[in-house]
Order: C-alpha cells, then structure tokens, then sequence
C-alpha cells in the first residue's frame, strides 16, 4: 500500500480516541446488534450488572461504534472522540464532518465493554449534534487522545501507539479467545476492535485462530492467539496505550497491564 507518512499517521490517530464501550457512562453491554434501519440494540442476554468473573458462552452478538473525533490543538495527535449509541448506519452516513472534524471508523468491539465514566474539560462540550432526526446532542465525549507515535510505517501498513485517556473496564470471558501483539520488550497488546464496512457487516469469527489470515505485526514483535482458561481484564482508569494498525487488516489493540 502507499502511505502518505506523517499526512496518514494523523488520520489514523484520528482513529485512536477509543473507549470502544458502546453503552452510557454507568451501563454495561453483552452485546448490541445493528441494522441499517435499526438503532443499536442489546440482545437478550441481558446487561453484565457487576465486575465479577462472568463465565459467558463465546457466541454473543457483536457491539457496533462510531466515533466523531476533533482535533484540540494540543499536539499534532491530540484529539476528542465522540460516540453515539443510538445512530443508526444510515444517520452515520448523512452526517458531512464540519470542519476540524474527522468522520472515524466503523468497529465491532470484541471482548464485553463498559464505560464508567466519561472525560469533561473545561470549554469543550460534553456533546455535539450532527444529526438532526436524532434528538439532542446525540454524540457525547468519551475519550481524549493525548498523544501517540509511528510504530511502523512500511509493507505491513502503518502502525501508531497513542496515549488514550479513558475510563473503561473491557474483558474477555473464560474460554474466549484473545489476540495477542507482544513488542520487543516483553509489552502484550490485546486486539478489543476491528475496522468493518458498514454496507456488508462482514466480521470474522474471532474464536477461530486464523480469524485474522496472514496477518503480522510491526517488526521484531510477535503475534499469537489462544483461549483463555480464566477472566482476562483491560481496566484503564485513566491514561491507556493503543496500538493501531491500517493495512491489510485495520485492527486496535490495547497494552495488558
């Protein structure tokens, strides 16, 4: 692929604002389906409604998100992301970004999520409107990306780390399986989201191992699946590390701490 450099890495950490928690601030998700004539729904297994170790079959529908993001000024990676959890694909598309924003991905979250609070800075709105049809500010701030950096721009894509500030609890259940990206110094990432195209809803079955085809890491790190035998947990209360890759597969990760 051709890569634009510095012109490409921006609009990748455009991408990178990513609490991922398709739920509001104090509610927890098994799962949401979307239709392009539908709002995002939770399925019939129920919310998760405490942080204990749910043993949860690996089946579970997929959490759809879509993130509006702003850049602050900051720094050249700094940026605001906004999500709504009630648009549907069809509102998703009719929105044309203002300027100074940027129109992110579309992602299914893989493991469960739950936001517990989100993020308030003083002279920047807590939520935004883009679509008249859905009332209010349906786009509220989750997350700030305070910073990142080019892990890797070459044959493979373009790989960015960034520092996320958010305030989530993401986990894997027992006997799910986990993608791991471990970096040259012993550093796992996680894979929790995954680019799709909204018109066809293709999303790979991540329980199988070649779920992600050929796919290989920066280089010198490694890349390895398995099933978990108990609870795995990314719990980021404040400032978070996000590995994003756009390539052959457009994938986010976060560090394991």
């Amino acid at each position: 692929m051709k890569i634009k450099s510095m012109t490409q890495a921006r609009e990748l950490v455009a991408l990178l604002a990513l609490s991922l928690a398709a739920c509001s601030a104090d509610d927890t998700t098994t799962g949401n389906s979307v239709s392009l004539d539908a709002t995002l729904e939770t399925n019939d297994a129920g919310p998760v409604l405490d942080g204990a170790s749910h043993d949860v079959d690996a089946n579970l529908t997929p959490v759809y998100t879509h993130k509006m993001v702003k850049a602050t000024g900051e720094n050249r990676f700094s940026q605001l992301s906004y999500e709504c959890n009630i648009c549907t694909f069809e509102q998703i598309s009719s929105i044309e970004a203002p300027e100074g924003w940027t129109f992110g991905p579309t992602q299914i979250l893989i493991p469960l999520g739950e936001m517990r609070s989100r993020p308030s800075f003083e002279g920047v709105p807590d939520a935004v409107d883009f679509i008249d049809e859905v009332p209010g500010a349906e786009y509220k701030l989750i997350a700030k990306t305070l910073t990142a950096q080019i892990v890797e721009i070459g044959q493979n894509g373009i790989m960015v780390e960034a520092q996320v500030m958010r305030d989530t609890r993401l986990w894997f259940p027992a006997r799910r399986r986990v993608h791991e990206l471990t970096d040259p110094t012993g550093r796992t990432f996680i894979l929790f989201a995954y680019d799709i195209d909204p018109m066809t809803l293709s999303v790979p079955d991540f329980e199988d191992p070649t779920a992600l085809g050929d796919f290989r890491g920066p280089d010198g790190w490694t890349y390895t699946t398995r099933v978990v035998s108990e609870e795995l947990v990314l719990d980021s209360s404040g400032t978070v590390s996000v590995l994003a890759i756009r390539g052959e597969v457009n994938s986010t990760w976060e560090l394991r701490q």
